[in-house]
């Protein structure tokens, strides 16, 4: 799972570079200064305010981070997975620390501490209303399509149920086209090449052979599938067979699926 978030890092700092997200956080801090919410509006200075938002919002962003993209992970374990429900899941476990930091705050700059449990719920259902902003901002490059140069990117579209085998055509992005090629599983992830490039997918590896079993195409190793049409020839490295595909890719060949590859005249 470590592997799996650290590599939804890198994909969205590829897609949407390192100013999309400072863009975000400089926006937070100027709107949560100029309001002035929890009365630091009306008992704080301008520079006052403007260091608390300033704390206030980076801690807490780092909170919609880390916790956004876990949140991707946790919800596509369940096998479905939206923006909404990343958004709705990550605002109200972030908002937990998130909350500890705006009392912490509070009682340094106002001076005030709050007590009892009506007073924390309070506080928290208020930062849970920034969490929903924050959660919203961090986790938007995973929710949209990548413009401009074909690349590897992760999608959390969900698509239309519809027939058989055509389900899983509607995940793959309209730029890359629906000429399937090969399908590589990476943790949690699916790796989706296409004559015209590659994407990944947060889906498992056994739900996209469900979808594309009617599709002429075939299992070759338990990480791999590999369309017929995508088959350039076929070769031995390190005494295994391995598949040269149309896409320059080499994709090994299992034991366990050789002898239903040799019945389709793969081999």
């Amino acid at each position: 799972m470590q592997r799996a978030v650290l590599f939804a890092f890198r994909e969205v700092q590829a897609r949407r570079p390192f100013e999309y997200q400072a863009l975000g956080l400089a926006a937070a801090i100027a709107v949560l200064t100029y309001l002035g919410p929890f009365d630091t509006w009306g008992r704080l200075a301008l520079p006052e305010r403007t260091v608390f938002w300033s704390v206030a919002m980076a801690v807490n962003w780092i909170f919609g981070l880390a916790v956004g993209f876990g949140a991707v992970l946790a919800f596509e374990r369940q096998g479905t997975l939206t923006w909404a429900a990343v958004v709705a899941g990550g605002s109200a476990v972030a908002a937990i620390p998130g909350t500890a930091v705006i009392w912490l705050l509070v009682a340094i700059f106002l001076d005030f501490r709050t007590t009892g449990l009506a007073g924390l719920a309070s506080l928290y259902s208020q930062v849970i209303g920034i969490h929903l902003v924050v959660t919203s901002v961090v986790t938007w490059p995973l929710a949209t399509p990548s413009r401009g140069e074909p690349q590897k990117n992760v999608s959390l579209r969900t698509p239309d149920a519809g027939i058989p085998g055509n389900a899983f055509l509607k995940r793959i992005p309209a730029r890359l086209g629906q000429n399937l090629l090969h399908l590589h599983m990476q943790d949690h992830y699916l790796e989706v090449h296409t004559d015209r490039g590659s994407d990944l997918l947060l889906m498992r590896f056994r739900d996209a052979l469900q979808e594309i079993e009617d599709l002429d195409g075939a299992q070759v190793h338990r990480s791999h599938w590999v369309a017929r049409a995508a088959l350039d020839r076929i070769g031995r490295r390190n005494g295994r067979i391995v598949l040269h595909l149309v896409n320059g890719s080499v994709v090994p060949v299992s034991r366990t699926f050789t002898a239903d590859l040799r019945d389709r005249d793969w081999l």
